[in-house]
């Protein structure tokens, strides 16, 4: 069986069209499941929570990068298969899974490409991609060995999955990496080149009270401790994936 969750902001009147054309598209294709719509009165965690009582073969996320990130982080360790329904500009985790639109979605899902992944974790929260923060006061200890303070301004970036810095390394098995960026001061400044740690092991805080954005969607106050959990998620991916 399968459980589509679809956010909140999807009860706009604009989104209309859209839902009633993925219900037709999911109908056409033999994909039917049960319809659970977060509300005032429904939380995303709490959906989940009476969901995974019937074991659903597959649950879907029908929204963003925030839906999907919501959705892992109310999974309590509950293997099942993941996939998404993009709507809306923030949607960079579906691009990373090979999903461009809500047409080629479904079409997706369909076709059940599965594909088992890592994710981060940070504290007791769980990421797919990356946790961002701002440099100015980030100091992160790496291995338990050595610490890392940048100056100037620009972001730390603690990556999961895929690099997306232009050397396009890529991570180790088990790994994460951090991606330090320094912004340039003024156009005749000369760029200042990004620096780039593969670890697996990262204690960080921050002395100005920036927050970590994981997934360009959940804030979580540092300080803050990083690992990861291997082969943690079962998510359906395109094969356009970037991965």
């Amino acid at each position: 069986m399968h459980s589509y969750i679809f956010d909140y902001f999807l009860s706009q009147k604009k989104y209309e069209k859209i839902i009633a054309k993925i219900e037709t598209r999911l109908t056409d294709l033999g994909l039917q499941g049960k319809n659970c719509h977060v509300g005032p009165l429904k939380s995303l965690k709490s959906i989940v929570k009476d969901e995974i009582k019937n074991n659903p073969k597959t649950i879907v996320a029908i929204g963003d990068n925030n839906t999907l990130s919501q959705l892992i982080n109310s999974l309590d360790g509950y293997e099942t298969t993941i996939g998404i329904i993009p709507i809306g500009a923030n949607n960079s985790l579906a691009a990373s899974f090979g999903v461009d639109n809500e047409d080629s979605a479904c079409n997706i899902l369909s076709a059940r490409l599965i594909e088992t992944i890592d994710v981060g974790t940070i504290n007791e929260y769980y990421f797919i991609s990356q946790a961002k923060i701002k440099n100015q006061g980030t100091i992160i200890e790496i291995n338990s060995r050595y610490t890392v303070e940048s100056e100037g301004f620009g972001d730390i970036t603690i990556m999961n999955l895929t690099t997306n810095h232009k050397d396009n390394k890529k991570l180790e098995y088990g790994s994460l990496g951090i991606y330090i960026k320094i912004d340039k001061k003024n156009i005749l400044q000369k760029e200042i080149k990004p620096s780039f740690i593969q670890t697996n092991k990262i204690i960080a805080n921050n002395l100005h009270k920036h927050n970590f954005i994981l997934d360009g969607a959940i804030e979580i106050k540092p300080p803050a401790i990083f690992g990861v959990k291997k082969n943690a998620l079962k998510i359906i991916v395109g094969k356009n994936r970037t991965f």
